[in-house]
């Protein structure tokens, strides 16, 4: 008799075909479909591609823009999450999360709000908005929050006895350049590939600002001409610079983990007299990249006629929204926990590469695949309801739950789990008696997460909902070219505050770090 298959096993062989559906089976159906021409092997998708005048100008484009986002993300975010990270600066938390709203609102959010603002300046600044100077502006301000954040969760680990020995022979100048930086480098440049492959694959932007990118192309040949065969030929170079760009980060950080060990409290830089003013001017950013736009975005989202004809034309969306964030949010969290608990056991590099690669890919792409697989009579139980957008987003986003997971677990000491083993515990109880209580807060940290990238999201919302069954976030662009503007105001109102209210609770569920001279 052979061996018996073991329940982790078989566990993660579930949990890995649930993403293999979810996410790679659609990117391989857009590969294939490319390479598919009245039902034979055929380049000409390709050739039409390439030969088209407007291929490379796009192709460019999104190149320089993603560059650009990126370089300014780096030159902002970095300085900032080690000035929250390791310094004494007044209201650092404040101004983190302040800085972090962008990222979990629609992106479009913050170009509608740049819209009004210098609507009330005069026709120059529109100009000057409407093209690439304005999608660099809302895309910085938009994924800003990954290089800060992913820069303040590295140098905060960064071990305090090693910066104690260099600051006995350097100021803190020279410890943050041959320490402190040397050891945040992976998450620092982890962060910026992101940003990259992110601000690669937007849509929403570009498109509302009219700068021509590669992703407006791919989906206007998908929805406009319903040309299967030329928009997956435009979404596979997407999709290879996101592989390609996931590689490059797997192999920079082939010999690193995810681990965040705690290293008591974090030996901190006191600012002196310098503390009011960079409050003062980390103040003045806040305010011009969240709180000018934004405030302008909800001006006139306190109109009661606003606010009624919002409820009546798009109320049902508000509470489809939530919903099928919150059900995809719990699919995540679970998934991601299971993917976690494998990767803590031995599997993280084809996971953490299939997880993250699935991230990286454009939504456009991502659902394109979707809706080519699924669009078929004997599957229309999927295609024609919630379920098709449900497997986008666990496709998505299950490696932010993954790696939440996988941070949360490291935390845990093996010797329970072997002391549970030892004792004749199976898989199954261990992990109900032990993993799953003491990952209280990460679950619930992975839950909100996935619920705050859901609600946000939207290529997926925008492709894949079913008719009359649309989310929020892509029911307001649809009505942003008609709709009134209180209207419109009042609708993002409502949708800022189901974002914002779950991440004031992730605010206060993430433990705050002591800090120590």
């Amino acid at each position: 008799m052979g061996r018996p298959v073991k329940a982790e096993t078989v566990v993660l062989w579930l949990c890995v075909a649930l993403v293999a559906v979810a996410g790679l089976v659609p990117i391989a159906a857009i590969a294939v479909e490319s390479f598919r021409h009245n039902g034979h092997f055929s380049l000409n998708y390709y050739r039409e591609l390439i030969s088209a005048a407007r291929f490379w100008p796009l192709f460019g484009n999104s190149i320089w823009l993603a560059m650009a986002t990126t370089a300014v993300c780096g030159l902002i975010g970095v300085p900032a999450g080690i000035l929250f990270a390791k310094s004494d600066l007044p209201l650092r938390s404040g101004f983190m999360w302040l800085l972090t709203v962008p990222f979990v609102l629609p992106p479009y959010f913050v170009a509608l709000g740049w819209t009004r603002v210098v609507a009330r300046i005069g026709q120059g600044a529109s100009d000057l908005l409407f093209g690439f100077g304005g999608c660099v502006l809302v895309l910085s301000s938009v994924f800003l929050p990954i290089t800060m954040l992913l820069t303040f969760a590295s140098s905060s680990n960064v071990d305090r006895r090693l910066e104690e020995a260099a600051r006995l022979v350097s100021g803190w100048p020279g410890v943050l350049r041959r320490v402190t930086l040397p050891l945040s480098a992976p998450g620092i440049a982890f962060s910026l590939v992101l940003v990259f492959l992110l601000a690669m694959g937007e849509l929403s932007v570009p498109s509302f600002l009219r700068y021509p990118v590669l992703p407006v192309l791919s989906f206007t040949q998908f929805t406009a001409s319903y040309n299967f065969g030329a928009a997956t030929a435009a979404a596979v170079p997407l999709a290879a610079i996101a592989f390609i760009g996931v590689l490059v980060e797997s192999a920079f950080l082939r010999d690193r983990d995810y681990r965040f060990r705690s290293t008591g409290q974090t030996l901190f830089i006191s600012l002196s007299r310098k503390r009011s003013g960079l409050a003062a001017l980390v103040a003045a950013l806040c305010f011009a990249l969240v709180i000018l736009p934004l405030a302008a975005l909800f001006g006139d989202a306190f109109s009661l006629a606003g606010m009624h004809e919002a409820m009546q034309r798009a109320g049902a969306s508000a509470v489809r929204s939530v919903m099928y964030s919150a059900l995809a949010a719990t699919i995540l969290m679970a998934l991601g926990f299971l993917l976690g608990h494998a990767m803590r056991g031995g599997q993280q590099r084809i996971l953490n590469f299939l997880t993250l690669a699935l991230f990286a890919i454009p939504g456009t792409v991502l659902s394109i695949g979707l809706v080519r697989l699924w669009n078929t009579p004997s599957t229309w139980f999927i295609y024609a309801t919630p379920a098709l957008l449900i497997l986008g987003y666990t496709a998505q986003y299950c490696a932010v739950t993954t790696r939440l997971s996988l941070a949360g677990l490291m935390l845990i000491p093996i010797s329970l789990d072997e002391a549970g083993r030892l004792n004749g515990a199976m898989w199954a109880r261990r992990l109900f008696r032990i993993s799953i209580p003491l990952s209280a807060r990460t679950l619930v940290c992975a839950w909100l997460a996935a619920y705050i990238l859901c609600l946000r999201d939207v290529p997926i919302a925008l492709m894949t909902a079913p008719p009359g069954a649309d989310p929020l976030s892509a029911r307001i662009l649809t009505l942003m070219a008609n709709g009134a503007p209180p209207m419109i105001a009042s609708l993002c109102l409502i949708m800022a505050i189901a974002s914002l209210i779950p991440l004031a609770i992730l605010a206060r569920v993430i433990p705050s770090r002591g800090m120590a001279r």
